[in-house]
Formats: C-alpha cells, structure tokens, sequence
C-alpha cells in the first residue's frame, strides 16, 4: 500500500465502519494495566466486583440501532440501521462460541457509493437483503473479548472468507454489531473510577497503526428496582496512534463512551450503548467518523 488515500475512497468508507464497530477502540470495555493512581486503590479493586458472564449454553434476543457518518475531501456519507438477531452461545472450553444470526431487518439504509460495486458479470446484491440472511459466529471469553485463534478455527470463519463484495461487507458489519459486551477485566466498586492503559496494534483496512489507549470505566450504581440487582457501568476512552507511510505521517485519534447495564443475579447483558468520533489523518488529507451503537438484551 503505498498510500493511505484508499482509506477515503467511498467504497472503502462502509468497511472502515466495520472496522471500527468491530474495535475495540469504539468503546473500549477492558484493558490491561489497572494504573496506580486509579480511583478506589489496589485493595478496593481486590474487593470489587468482577462482572463475568454465566456459563453456557444460553440464548440472547438482541435488538441493535447503529448510526454512522463520514466526513471527508470527497464529501458526506452515512448509513444507519435497526435490525434483531439471536446469539447462541454456547461451550468452547474455557471460553465460548457465539453463534450469531439476524432474524429481522426493520431499516438498513446505506450511502451511496458505500458498499462495493458488483464485478463485471456478477448479479447485485441487496444489502438489506445480504443482512438478513447472515449467519455467523467468534469465540470469546467469559468477559465477551475476542479469541482471534479460536474464532479463526471455526467453520463458520471459513465459510465467511467464501463471501465476496456486499456480502462480505454485510457479513464483517453484521459481526461488529452483534455479539456480547466485553466487561472490564478489573473489580469494580460502586462509585469509584479505575483507569488503565493499553497499547495494542489495530488493522484498520490493511492499515497497522500501534495505538494507546486509556479508559476510565466506573460502576455508577447497582439498580435493583427490577427485582434483579443491575450494574451500570460507564466507559470512556482516548486511543492515539500513528505510522509512517512512505513520507506521510498517518495518526489516528479516537474519543468514545458508553454505559453496559449488566445483571448481575442472571450474569447476562441488559443494554450497552457506545459512541464514538474517530479522526484519521495523513498530511492534509483527512477523515472524521462519527458513529454509534444501541443494543439491548433478552433472554431467548
């Protein structure tokens, strides 16, 4: 790749959405070092509460509102979408396949120019139509965070390299949105702020950047008007990273937040809401993404 323009061609603005509604830069749940200065102190966290999903087999309903806009030299593009679908999850060891599926598609409007063009001879495709056939699945953790090796075994990983053009897009977003929230790694105490940091490398189309990041999340309160006692947990996170691409400096900057309401007598998600603004530079030439995430959870 010798230049990152490609990053702002339309047909690859939709995939940069999948990427980024598949990172965990777009909310960011977990990290790996707790700081030393977080807010409640080693011995609080050693008390808290540690938010960790029940063991399978079980079934979640899941109901999603996405929103996305990008800005860039070549204008304005922006997709949004309402739709339901059914995680299976299921035993995988010590970790857990998650099946996904798309039951029902209520809205799914895309930009023009978004998805990528059917090749000569091929037979266009509809993406509301492309959503609500997916099928697929990942492995994870009992805190919900990817297994790449794991997920990469699968069968259905397999079949999902089959699929090419909108189909392929449909698939990649249809997996960022679905699927479980990934719970922070350390305790928790109501009421207290902890911060931690990260450095991971993130491949946002092709483009492997080393980003820091740094996320406070605290447990506001624990609701038990329900009749079950409900966590809510608020994130926020600030990633940065940049690369050097041939003379061009290319930097990414991220701000997200988001609130994961979790039952803890159940051990299952209620709700999670993410947004996030994501700035992608290289030289004069840049790129803003402003995108958000409502799901919500039921047992099956």
């Amino acid at each position: 790749m010798s230049t990152p323009r490609h990053l702002l061609r339309r047909s690859a603005v939709f995939a940069l959405f999948v990427a980024l509604a598949s990172s965990p830069l777009a909310c960011k749940k977990g990290a790996d070092t707790a700081g030393p200065d977080a807010a409640g102190g080693t011995a609080d966290q050693a008390a808290g509460l540690e938010l960790r999903y029940k063991e399978p087999p079980f079934k979640l309903k899941t109901d999603v509102k996405f929103s996305f806009k990008a800005t860039s030299p070549q204008g304005v593009n922006e997709a949004s979408g309402d739709l339901s679908g059914v995680l299976d999850v299921s035993d995988a060891g010590d970790k857990v396949k998650v099946g996904l599926s798309v039951t029902e598609v209520r809205d799914f409007v895309v930009g023009k120019d978004m998805m990528p063009p059917p090749k000569e001879g091929e037979t266009p495709v509809d993406p509301k139509v492309a959503v609500q056939s997916f099928t697929g699945a990942f492995v994870a953790d009992m805190r919900g965070e990817l297994d790449e090796a794991g997920t990469k075994a699968l069968p259905e990983t397999a079949a999902a390299k089959e699929k090419k053009g909108v189909e392929a897009a449909v698939a990649g977003f249809a997996t960022g949105v679905l699927g479980l929230p990934e719970l922070p790694k350390v305790p928790l105490v109501e009421g207290k702020t902890v911060e931690t940091t990260e450095r991971k490398d993130e491949n946002l189309q092709g483009l492997v950047i080393p980003v820091d990041t740094t996320s406070k999340f605290t447990l506001v309160k624990i609701d038990s008007s329900s009749g079950k006692r409900v966590a809510e947990v608020k994130v926020e996170s600030e990633s940065s990273g940049a690369v050097e691409q041939g003379k061009q400096m290319i930097t990414l900057d991220v701000a997200a937040e988001g609130t994961v309401l979790f039952n803890l007598d159940d051990q299952l998600p209620v709700r999670r809401t993410s947004s996030s603004t994501t700035n992608i530079s290289a030289g004069q030439v840049g790129i803003e993404i402003v995108n958000s995430i409502d799901s919500s959870f039921a047992p099956a």
